[in-house]
């Protein structure tokens, strides 16, 4: 099955806005109708899909898992989009697990608010779960909260980069036996699904992309489906430029660095541009021991591109950064991921830094 009227989106914490009020603000464009369904997401759609349809305390539950910018904030958006619509805008609550975790701490009339729209909610979202892996106290609290929120009957809806093999300290309660759970894995596309979301895209942007363009973007750009966004806008932009229309040598010169399927980086080649950058010591990056604000910040964002830029294990990252095991390179990576829809300094900071990345890095070895 495979829809064409949309694209799998990005992730919670780049919503467009925020709300003043305690929850998330909904992406319009976040819908069932906008995602490309394939093979790599058939079975998360279709358990989204039955959660959002379930009667009303229906008990259900879904984790939808994978890496980034695969498209399960996407999906976990489309489940409220699909139960506001029936029983409401106050039906639905989406929270990032960070904004969560910040808020809980709260005394009065504050706490309050926090505990009264969990409460309330027919439908819990909670993006970017990880992000409690290494905060032992928030996990467990949001634990107790799960399995109170179950007790009313709460739908809950959690997306997570990690596998729940790989989250042991979160220990999140998806079933009591009394109710419905599911667990799902978003993987990258194929190059079927590839070619659909490209075209998808296109016509929402007013482009009608030939097939062999399609195809040839798909290869050049596989890793994710965000990955293909960036490809395709370069593409498009790129041929507006030559006012040409864009065809398979167009998009093979605007997007010649990808072509070339140059190795990504190493991890110390990771860590020395970020000592580099931030004017950090590497040897301060790999002692976690080292917690002034400095260092942390600039070993977060080492952890954060070497998640991106690498996809290795979150337990290989952590070793190379000091860390005491993977659940605090998960916290790392999250933490930055959030901060950097805030805060358009450091978004441009790590841009720069992934930019460089992408070539032979010259100036990391004269690093720390």
């Amino acid at each position: 099955m495979h829809g064409r009227d949309g694209v799998v989106g990005r992730d919670c914490d780049e919503r467009d806005e925020e709300s003043s009020s305690f929850g998330c603000t909904l992406r319009p464009d976040y819908t069932f109708a906008r995602f490309v369904v394939g093979e790599s997401n058939q079975r998360a759609y279709r358990l989204a899909r039955r959660v959002a349809a379930a009667s009303e305390r229906s008990r259900a539950s879904l984790y939808l898992h994978g890496g980034v910018g695969v498209g399960k904030t996407h999906l976990a958006m489309a489940v409220a989009h699909a139960v506001r619509a029936r029983h409401g805008d106050d039906a639905v609550l989406v929270v990032s697990a960070e904004r969560l975790a910040a808020r809980w701490p709260e005394a009065g009339a504050a706490g309050r608010e926090v505990e009264n729209a969990l409460r309330a909610a027919e439908l819990l979202i909670v993006d970017d779960v990880q992000f409690l892996v290494a905060t032992e106290r928030s996990a467990d609290k949001l634990a107790r909260q799960l399995d109170r929120l179950r007790a009313l009957g709460n739908r809950l809806v959690l997306t997570c980069d990690l596998p729940l093999d790989e989250t042991p300290d979160l220990a999140l309660p998806l079933g009591d036996g009394s109710a419905t759970a599911y667990a799902a894995e978003i993987t990258p596309p194929d190059s079927t699904l590839r070619r659909e979301i490209l075209v998808a895209k296109a016509a929402r942007l007013g482009s009608d992309l030939a097939a062999d363009v399609a195809a040839f973007i798909g290869e050049v750009a596989p890793a994710s489906v965000r990955a293909l966004e960036g490809a395709l806008h370069r593409a498009l932009e790129f041929a507006a430029a030559l006012r040409v229309p864009l065809s398979v040598p167009v998009a093979a010169r605007a997007l010649d660095a990808w072509r070339r399927k140059e190795p990504p980086p190493s991890l110390d080649a990771i860590v020395g541009a970020v000592a580099l950058a931030f004017g950090v010591p590497r040897r301060q990056i790999r002692q976690s021991a080292r917690r002034d604000r400095d260092t942390v910040l600039a070993r977060q964002v080492s952890i954060y591109l070497a998640r991106r830029l690498t996809g290795r294990p979150l337990s290989e990252i952590a070793a190379e950064h000091g860390c005491r095991d993977h659940s605090v390179a998960a916290h790392a990576f999250a933490s930055v991921k959030n901060r950097l829809a805030r805060e358009p300094a450091l978004a441009e900071r790590v841009a720069r830094l992934e930019r460089e990345l992408g070539e032979p890095l010259r100036r990391a070895a004269s690093a720390g």
